[in-house]
């Protein structure tokens, strides 16, 4: 008989990665406050599902990485 300790079947309930980032995440991708991102959800410049709440924002991975390169500066 094993010591180990059991862990939960994966085969049966795979942890799906949800591709929707909450505003905390978004700002870790761009490396920027979450400030940043409301305002710039407000001017219209990055894309954003409103979800619920007032502030409940999601964005995907892809708008995030759009944003960037959008407003990247040559210099």
């Amino acid at each position: 008989m094993s010591t180990d300790v059991l862990s939960p079947d994966t085969s049966t309930s795979p942890t799906v990665q949800s591709p929707w980032l909450t505003v905390a995440e978004a700002a870790d991708r761009a490396r920027c406050g979450p400030k940043l991102i409301y305002r710039e959800v407000k001017a219209g410049r990055l894309k954003a599902a409103k979800v619920g709440g007032r502030r409940e924002l999601r964005m995907l991975r892809e708008w995030i990485d759009q944003w960037l390169i959008a407003h990247t500066t040559i210099q």
